[in-house]
């Protein structure tokens, strides 16, 4: 007699995707790809910003400055996911089924970010209402603007390049060099820092699995397109750190 069996529960499923996820050797495109934006991704790290932020004495108008400013991109990064969610297919391009369900999986994650964002401007000072009410300059506006084009017009390779490899990527690497400078200023309190922490020390995952999932989905003739979406990105991100000290 057969015995009837029940899908793994959502838990046990999105860490199935994750294991088709492992990192696998680069193609060479990729290994290319890698090393020509390398002086952009290094251009964001580089800002002014962090510098003053391992330094003393800690700046904090420059943050009260950033953390409006970036909202608008903390809150939209399930959006965006969403819009490219919705533009994949059950198994009729390749890589799409693991594309299709990394990005349920991760929307959830994401949703999350926002209030704990929220939390480490309230350390900050800054009230709720002037988070969710503020309007960003040109430079956070052009990246906000950027984003969403990728997210709607590039292919599903270019959002992945643009989006989570490229701003989540580089994230994890620039909330590392201010993070002991937060941890002074905002001491034990927990809520303050999580986002900070989250990206720091615990979101490696996220880049690295885009990475992947950008192998999976490129086709051949767009190899140049991906790389110039994810160099644009990082270029403006630069651009609104800078703007923001």
């Amino acid at each position: 007699m057969s015995t009837a069996t029940r899908p793994p529960s959502r838990t046990q499923y999105h860490r199935a995707v994750k294991e088709d996820l492992s990192e696998t050797p680069h193609p060479e495109w990729v290994e290319t790809m890698i090393a020509n934006i390398a002086p952009e991704w290094n251009g964001v790290l580089k800002s002014p910003l962090f510098a003053a932020t391992a330094q003393e004495p800690f700046p904090e108008g420059a943050w009260r400055t950033s953390l409006p400013e970036f909202f608008c991109v903390i809150e939209a990064f399930p959006k965006y996911m969403g819009a490219y969610l919705a533009r994949t297919t059950f198994g009729q391009r390749p890589g799409d089924i693991l594309a299709r369900d990394w990005l349920i999986g991760n929307i959830r994650t994401e949703a999350l970010h926002a209030q704990w964002y929220i939390d480490w401007a309230a350390a900050l000072g800054i009230p709720y209402e002037e988070m969710v009410a503020h309007r960003p300059g040109p430079e956070v506006g052009a990246l906000y603007e950027f984003l969403w084009s990728m997210a709607y017009r590039g292919s599903l390779a270019e959002a992945f390049g643009a989006i989570n490899y490229a701003i989540e990527g580089v994230t994890g690497e620039w909330t590392r060099l201010v993070l002991p400078a937060f941890k002074r200023r905002c001491g034990e309190d927990k809520h303050a820092l999580m986002w900070l922490v989250e990206h720091a020390e615990y979101d490696d995952a996220h880049p690295r699995e885009a990475l992947e999932l950008i192998k999976l989905t490129a086709r051949e003739d767009e190899h140049e397109q991906v790389e110039a979406a994810i160099r644009r990105s990082l270029e403006l991100f630069r651009r609104a750190f800078d703007a923001c000290l």
